[in-house]
């Protein structure tokens, strides 16, 4: 069916100036993790603002790392969201942790840190956030929090890079972050993540842990993985990274476009930003008024050629989240009603007025 969308949801952003970095990369042989990653890391972290950017494999390992480096494991747990994707939550069960699932906000879709106290407990050991879309979440309020209750923040900020909140990048806005590289961010390095931190001791730690656990050849202090990024990735994000903010730019222009033409529809709400923030439009979710509108729309997209996806069914209702932990419907209301009735539509940099104006269109019939 995907080959038969006309209108995709998300559309990777590669230039022939990309293309020529990576070409670059190869001709001179650089295909493991060496020069082109160091200057990937050191332009990132001067983009973001942070003293430190760990290059890695993926978004996964980026958010896997940190929880390591911070040694949260073992029955810690750790306070976040299950309106997102799989990997956030993931990463906590592989360090035999335990994901406590807080409510989100029925505006945002963000971790609502009004909802945050009553789930910490003394196993709690940090606080994991996600940027929904690409608008941050609350951090004042939850760093205020962590700090009351000496507990880690980390940001899920994969949908984020480019975005910012009051002012400060986001990845700056936590103990540590963890970026993703996906083909379908705003910015790609067709798999790859990234750690950032100001902690000289996480971002040590993290750089020893990519590495199979050796801080230096065949000398192992810790226990780790192969999640290094190879050159040929980095060489592509040191490209992209030059116009990350001309991308974000781009999606805003998309976004304003969709609000004017959806605003005014019955059913149908669409994103609200807050005045300090800058959004990334990673995702673009309406909210229907119901599942069966939803359901009519994506029906009706699809046998006009374009693509929808649902961002995010709940993940404490996923098969194995229910085995593991027994949760059950319920217990997250807000999460479980926008679960219902969000969908994301197609919004990419080169998307055109007519391609939205199609979109709508079929929405209005519905």
């Amino acid at each position: 069916m995907a080959n038969q969308f006309r209108i995709r949801v998300a559309e990777p952003n590669v230039t022939e100036e990309d293309i020529a970095l990576v070409c670059q990369a190869l001709r001179e042989n650089r295909l493991s993790s060496g020069p082109y990653v160091e200057r990937f890391e050191k332009e990132f972290s001067n983009y973001v603002g942070t003293k430190h950017a760990i290059a890695v494999n993926s978004g996964s390992a980026a958010l896997h790392l940190s929880l390591e480096a911070l040694g949260i494991k073992n029955g810690d747990e750790v306070i976040t969201t299950a309106f997102t994707f799989a990997a956030t939550s993931n990463v906590i069960v592989l360090q035999n942790a335990i994901p406590v699932f807080v409510d989100i906000e029925s505006k945002t879709y963000n971790l609502d840190p009004n909802k945050i106290e009553n789930a910490i407990t003394s196993k709690t050991k940090a606080i994991m956030p996600i940027h929904y879309a690409g608008q941050c979440a609350e951090m004042d309020e939850i760093n205020d929090i962590a700090k009351k209750h000496k507990l880690f923040v980390i940001e899920d900020a994969a949908p984020s890079t480019g975005g910012s909140y009051k002012n400060k990048k986001a990845g700056s806005l936590a103990d540590v972050a963890g970026f993703s590289f996906f083909p379908d961010k705003n910015m790609t390095t067709g798999e790859g993540g990234m750690v950032t931190t100001n902690n000289d001791e996480i971002a040590n730690t993290c750089r020893i842990l990519r590495k199979n656990g050796a801080s230096k050849r065949y000398y192992n202090t810790h226990i780790g993985w192969n999640f290094k990024m190879p050159d040929p990735n980095a060489a592509l994000g040191i490209s992209q990274l030059k116009r990350i903010d001309s991308i974000i730019d781009a999606k805003n222009r998309v976004a304003s476009y969709y609000a004017s033409k959806l605003n005014g529809i019955d059913g149908i709400t669409t994103p609200l930003v807050k005045e300090y923030d800058k959004h990334t439009f990673m995702l673009y979710s309406i909210l229907t008024k119901n599942n069966s509108h939803r359901q009519k729309i994506i029906e009706h997209l699809a046998n006009k050629g374009i693509e929808t996806r649902i961002n995010f069914p709940p993940i404490h209702l996923q098969p194995i989240y229910k085995k593991l932990f027994g949760f059950k419907k319920g217990m997250l209301p807000i999460t479980e009603d926008i679960s219902e009735r969000i969908l994301g539509l197609p919004i990419f940099t080169k998307m055109t007025k007519e391609q939205q104006d199609d979109v709508v269109e079929i929405i209005k019939e519905c």
